[in-house]
């Protein structure tokens, strides 16, 4: 494709003006001037790492650790996809929540507002698929359908799910760890409680604890189909 752009900027159009227009060679610099700066400007524009915020990410608090840190320097938040959760917000159960964060979103020194539209798209996720094609970018996201759809469509997708899971230490037996214990286990004495990734805590002899945040020391661990288990007992 790059080099399809140069023969056309610096062979295929100086040479139709040459020909069609005016064989000066002033004529001809200037020409290749133009060329020349078409150029810097496509390669300045291909250079910035664009990253499309979805409606689901807006949604989720950790999107302002991500804004935070240095993994990316230029956001792109839709006008579109900011018009679909304002419509929605009263379908939320943490409406006042996710107001907040979208406002901090959207006045985050790394995020610019893209005001461009699709109307001949109807699917929010069509829409942000098509400017991340249009412009090469790629889409942060927490959205399943949308990630396996752009991944069906070449389109770079990060998943954060994805990415606090391979950031997090791994917790392994030894390890002691704090957590929040919740509700009773299904044997006797055991308390039950998760950390932010969902995993379960299973803590013998801590039922006198539930309702309180304890320090655990890790006994064993159990992968299941859908969920990830670790046992251990008060520290």
């Amino acid at each position: 494709m790059f080099i399809l752009l140069n023969i056309m900027l610096f062979v295929v159009y100086p040479g139709a003006v040459y020909l069609l227009v005016s064989n000066n060679w002033a004529v001809i610099t200037l020409v290749y001037c133009i060329s020349i700066f078409t150029l810097l400007v496509i390669r300045r524009y291909k250079k910035r790492d664009y990253v499309i915020l979805d409606r689901s990410i807006i949604c989720d608090d950790r999107i302002l650790d991500i804004l935070n840190s240095n993994l990316y320097n230029t956001y792109l938040l839709p006008m579109f996809v900011i018009k679909d959760i304002e419509k929605d917000l009263k379908s939320f159960k943490d409406a006042s929540r996710v107001k907040g964060v979208l406002k901090k979103v959207r006045h985050h020194r790394k995020v610019r507002i893209w005001y461009k539209n699709y109307f001949n798209l109807k699917s929010l996720d069509s829409k942000i698929m098509k400017l991340a094609k249009s412009l090469n970018a790629r889409i942060i996201t927490v959205n399943f359908n949308l990630k396996k759809m752009s991944t069906v469509q070449k389109i770079k997708v990060v998943d954060i799910n994805d990415l606090y899971s391979r950031l997090r230490p791994a917790v392994v037996p030894g390890n002691k760890i704090s957590v929040f214990l919740v509700k009773d286990g299904k044997e006797r004495n055991q308390a039950i409680g998760f950390l932010n990734d969902g995993t379960t805590v299973i803590v013998e002899n801590a039922k006198n604890l539930i309702g309180k945040k304890a320090d655990v020391q890790i006994i064993s661990k159990l992968h299941t189909s859908t969920n990830k288990m670790l046992f251990g007992k008060i520290a």
